[in-house]
Formats: structure tokens, C-alpha cells, sequence
């Protein structure tokens, strides 16, 4: 009976001992689906965690939203989505606390507004001093929600617009008899830049 005692209290020991040398911190992930697809993300963990999930999110508009929650580990995951009927993205997904990713439809250019701030160059504060700055900055949300845009979109030129400059950048040309119009494919992503847990 000591034995039997003896190997069950290792055994404690053993799975505690485990346990605490992976950070377990587990957090929550609400995904909201407005953008009229399916979305599906696969998340890789890095070697502290070995994380792995595949998560899928049925299509969902703005008047009916898809609202899905998981509960993953907080981690580093590198990323990979696939949303507006097959477009796929990469980056990297921060989970360092409770997140909710809003996709948006597609299609769909994210709202912006502009912000006026008022500086003084200077010493004397009288009007000729003071100058104005108009920043745009994205509705992006409330605090610990990311607005998730991608998809392509056609961008095309006249020949006589721009020139060849940037050649090089251009996916095609199409000559219509009169002019020869080139185009490009483009992406449009958001959330854009470093300050965000999803990144591309």
C-alpha cells in the first residue's frame, strides 16, 4: 500500500513538475465573421508551447455576424488565413491577452476620419504662429479588437498618365486601339503596421 501511495504522489509530483515548465496562460479568442465567407486560421505555436490550432469561423454578415470564442495558450503563433472565398494571407498572430478579430465583408474599404491638430511654432501664440495638421486615421475599434481587411483589387493606368516609369511594378498592358493602359493587382490589407497583435 505504501508503494502503491508512494507512486501516485511521484506521479503528482512528476505531471506539476511538467505542467510548470509550459506556460499555461490561457486566454480568449473571439473570432466575429462579418465578411460573407468562411474563415479558417491556423495557428502554429513557437517551441515554448508547440501550440497548434486550426480554427474555423462559418460565414457571417454585418446585419448576422458569426461570433465563434477559443480558448488558446498565449504564445507567438505564426499565422495563416484564408478568408473571402479562398484569399490567403500570412503573418504572425500576438496573443498576449484576451483578443477579438472582427473580419470585415470583403470587398469593403475600412472607414477613416480625419483629425485636426493645432500647433504653435514658436514663442508668440497669436494665429499667425499657429498652424493646423490633418491626420487620417482608421476607425479601428475598441481597445483589444483588430478589424481584419484582405483581398485584391485591380488598379489600372493610362499610358500617357504616368509613363513606363515603375515598369517593373505593373502586372500587364492592355492596348485598346487608342492607348495602352497597364494595370496592376494590389492588395488591400489592414490591420498595417507594428502596433497590432495581427500582423502581416
Amino acid at each position: 500500500m505504501k508503494k502503491v501511495s508512494l507512486l501516485v504522489l511521484l506521479a503528482i509530483v512528476a505531471s506539476t513538475l511538467l505542467m510548470a515548465a509550459i506556460p499555461t496562460t490561457i486566454v480568449r479568442l473571439t473570432v466575429i465573421n462579418k465578411s460573407g465567407y468562411d474563415v479558417y486560421i491556423k495557428l502554429t505555436g513557437s517551441a515554448v508551447t508547440e501550440a497548434f490550432y486550426y480554427l474555423t469561423i462559418p460565414a457571417g454578415d454585418r446585419d448576422v455576424p458569426s461570433v465563434k470564442i477559443f480558448t488558446i495558450m498565449q504564445d507567438l503563433y505564426t499565422r495563416e488565413t484564408w478568408q473571402c472565398n479562398g484569399a490567403r494571407s500570412a503573418g504572425t498572430l500576438i496573443v498576449d491577452g484576451n483578443i477579438r478579430l472582427t473580419f470585415t465583408p470583403c470587398g469593403e474599404f475600412a472607414c477613416s476620419i480625419s483629425v485636426k491638430n493645432t500647433y504653435l511654432w514658436g514663442c508668440d501664440p497669436t494665429t499667425a504662429n499657429l498652424y493646423d495638421v490633418f491626420t487620417t486615421k482608421r476607425k479601428a475599434g475598441e481597445p483589444r479588437m483588430e478589424k481584419v481587411t484582405y483581398f485584391s483589387y485591380l488598379q489600372a493606368f493610362g499610358y500617357n498618365y504616368l509613363g513606363w516609369s515603375g515598369a517593373y511594378l505593373y502586372t500587364g498592358f492592355v492596348d485598346f486601339g487608342c492607348g495602352t493602359w497597364f494595370y496592376r493587382v494590389r492588395s488591400y490589407r489592414l490591420p498595417f503596421g507594428c502596433n497590432w497583435r495581427y500582423q502581416y
